[in-house]
């Protein structure tokens, strides 16, 4: 009896497990990829590293308007189970101390390498520099057409990615192939990326980096509460405070404060304040946060409090005091925008979760299409929860495919 033959478009992570998915459970793959290699963001996760999962994997972490898809695809394919496919490829692994699983070798492209070599042993055609641009529904099952050529297929599955890091392959071009199936996408836009910010007030700040508190308000219920580390840059704020804050601040509406000094209330700050000024009466305005914060954040402060830099600390009055007080923990950041595709690591928005079923990621409209990876709508945080999603949904419909 001939092997069911199934067509896989994209070479990423979510496209290289559903490959392996597949042929294991006795497939015929061919797998589709538009650039010159697999894995171009792959490599890049984890700054080359590679976090390809998190021990905590809390429905918090993934983000999508219809969770109850996205629980039941990752209870299929859980952390034990991604840890044993991995040892079973022959990848050694550790978790840090934020709960963050890396390859011992702490290079991507050892992943990468124990993929390829796993497709390869399963016979599975790999076909490089070759973007499929339209996919037909047959009678028989599908037709794909490359520029010039044509291919029969049973079973599709689409892995193409989202359009985040465009320069790694990211593209809309799965969205377009979706939408010809008479698939949904609903709006997408970047996330897990840097911000930019209105004003002028952090001009001077660029290149300083501290861990800073960040509180996001929407009208007065408080939505988001972080302490990680910033980057100040010339359009605004990088570093892992700004890439987990993106996809809600990316929404807009939004209130957004820095504390620069996490962890301190302004109560608590007035008192340390209050300290201050006696015990450096005798120094300018301009260097009292001299020893607390780092010397432009401190001057940028004193500067937009509308204080006077060289007035004596020991004229500084109550009411100047409580306005440091405040604007050193509840800083007004106002977000103008979300760095583009360009710089995001992921996309918010994609294939509708409705038009799949749960429980294999199959088509509700069109018997033998799948899905996987970033291409639906699903989001993960910063920490490997991206990846974890490419391995548990690239399984389900790799598996599913084989079977169906």
């Amino acid at each position: 009896m001939p092997k069911k033959e199934i067509h896989i478009i994209g070479g990423g992570a979510s496209g290289m497990i559903a490959a392996i998915a597949a042929a294991r459970g006795g497939a015929k793959v061919r797998l589709w990829e538009k650039s010159r290699s697999l894995g171009r963001k792959l490599l890049a996760t984890g700054n080359g590293r590679c976090n390809f999962a998190n021990r905590d994997l809390a429905p918090k972490h993934f983000h999508t308007p219809v969770p109850t898809v996205a629980d039941m695809v990752l209870s299929q394919f859980e952390l034990k189970q991604t840890l044993e496919f991995f040892e079973g490829l022959g990848i050694e692994y550790y978790c840090d101390a934020r709960g963050r699983y890396f390859p011992k070798s702490n290079e991507a492209p050892s992943v990468l390498l124990a993929l390829e070599r796993e497709m390869g042993n399963l016979g599975i055609e790999v076909n490089l520099h070759s973007e499929i641009v339209d996919i037909k529904k047959t009678k028989t099952g599908f037709l794909l057409h490359q520029r010039g050529q044509s291919h029969q297929a049973q079973a599709v599955i689409l892995t193409c990615g989202g359009a985040a890091a465009p320069q790694l392959g990211g593209g809309e071009g799965g969205y377009q192939l979706a939408r010809q199936l008479g698939h949904n996408v609903t709006p997408l836009r970047p996330a897990l990326a840097s911000l930019e910010l209105e004003g002028n007030w952090y001009h001077k700040l660029q290149g300083i980096r501290l861990d800073m508190g960040l509180t996001v308000f929407e009208g007065s219920k408080k939505i988001l509460q972080l302490i990680d580390e910033g980057l100040f840059t010339k359009y605004g704020l990088s570093g892992p405070l700004a890439l987990k804050s993106s996809r809600i601040l990316g929404e807009g509406r939004k209130q957004c404060f820095l504390n620069f000094v996490p962890g301190q209330t302004s109560l608590e700050m007035l008192s340390v304040l209050v300290r201050r000024a006696k015990n450096i009466s005798s120094r300018p305005a301009q260097e009292f946060f001299n020893g607390l914060l780092p010397q432009k954040i401190g001057q940028m402060l004193i500067r937009e409090s509308k204080i006077d830099p060289g007035k004596d600390t020991a004229h500084l009055s109550e009411t100047e005091i409580k306005k440091l007080a405040s604007n050193i923990t509840a800083w007004p950041a106002k977000v103008k925008a979300v760095r583009p595709f360009k710089e995001a690591q992921v996309t918010v928005g994609g294939v509708d979760l409705r038009e799949v079923i749960p429980e294999t990621l199959e088509s509700k409209k069109i018997p033998g299409l799948y899905f996987a990876g970033e291409i639906l709508d699903v989001d993960g945080d910063t920490g490997g929860y991206n990846l974890q999603w490419a391995w548990s949904s690239g399984q389900v419909a790799g598996k599913s495919a084989a079977s169906g």
